[in-house]
């Protein structure tokens, strides 16, 4: 059963959950309006799992359910902000040649493995104690700041682009909101 239910969702998974690969291609624009969101939610994921693992901070564990249900939100949040992004990225990145950052759509298949590997080792270490003790959550932050790290091009790309304002190009925002819906969509 679970052998089947395995390959249905890797059969499904991908074009259920981000519309954005169903494009037949996208411009330099688009892909950086995908960047943009996918820096936003990654961003976001590890700063809300951060503050709940603060909360969590010399409590044991089952002593704060309401806590540990969005840490575990949170956590497996990123690793779907993460696995949308390599569906984007391996979609797109061997088709499109970035003017700039071009390392974005080079790199990316491996950023995100070492992002995901990384996040795996931090769950690994949260489920493995019977106490949010400091030193684990002092561990777990500076894991998310290297996580954060990892993607610091595409989130340079992404300030960049942000400085232009209102004259934004209109395929940049709508890809944006399009992968900010995929994003949110769990």
């Amino acid at each position: 059963m679970r052998r089947k239910w395995n390959a249905l969702w890797a059969t499904t998974w991908p074009e259920t959950c981000v519309r954005i690969t169903r494009y037949p291609s996208l411009s330099e624009p688009q892909f950086l309006g995908c960047t943009a969101a996918f820096v936003d939610s990654l961003t976001g994921e590890l700063h809300a799992t951060a503050i709940a693992l603060r909360r969590l901070e010399g409590r044991a564990k089952g002593s704060a359910f309401a806590y540990e249900m969005t840490l575990d939100t949170h956590r497996y949040g990123a690793l779907i902000v993460l696995d949308r992004w390599a569906s984007v990225v391996r979609a797109f990145g061997p088709h499109l040649q970035l003017s700039r950052w071009p390392e974005i759509t080079a790199e990316g298949a491996a950023r995100v493995q070492s992002a995901e590997a990384l996040l795996a080792r931090v769950n690994q270490l949260v489920d493995s104690g019977t106490v949010y003790a400091p030193e684990m959550v002092e561990s777990v932050l500076l894991a998310f700041q290297s996580v954060t790290n990892i993607f610091q091009q595409e989130r340079t790309a992404v300030e960049q682009m942000a400085n232009l304002g209102p004259m934004l190009p209109e395929d940049y925002k709508e890809a944006r909101q399009i992968f900010l819906e995929d994003l949110a969509g769990r």
